[in-house]
């Protein structure tokens, strides 16, 4: 029986809550230029711009935020020793050391920027 009441009330509450919302769904706005698949930008009548994106529980928006111009170098601290026929990496990281070995055929372009500023320096790293 207590179940029973607490099911109604809870019923009760949610339609007395979708009766006093009134809100009308989002829709994706005519014009709008399609970025991604499911992402469209919309500049509206005031000069903003939106994000709108469709997902499965229906369509959100967000302002669209400018990208700054560059992120933090995580690779500034970044060190590199010669290891024979690859390169040792160390870089720290929110949980420590990361340490790696790559081979110098495949640096890719950060592992090649770091291995260059280690050779340019002053020799001698820690080993």
């Amino acid at each position: 029986m207590k179940t029973f009441l607490i099911l109604l009330v809870s019923m009760t509450a949610l339609g007395a809550a979708e009766a006093a919302g009134g809100t009308a769904p989002l829709v994706i706005p005519a014009g709008s230029v399609a970025v991604e698949s499911n992402l469209y930008r919309h500049t509206d009548a005031q000069g903003k711009t939106w994000m709108y994106r469709r997902t499965p529980f229906g369509i959100t928006r967000a302002e669209a935020q400018s990208v700054p111009a560059a992120r933090p170098d995580g690779w500034a601290n970044a060190k590199a020793w010669d290891d024979g026929d690859a390169v040792r990496f160390e870089r720290p990281g929110p949980f420590g050391i990361y340490r790696w070995r790559t081979k110098k055929s495949e640096l890719d372009a950060a592992e090649q920027a770091v291995w260059a500023r280690q050779q340019g320096g002053p020799a001698g790293g820690q080993e």
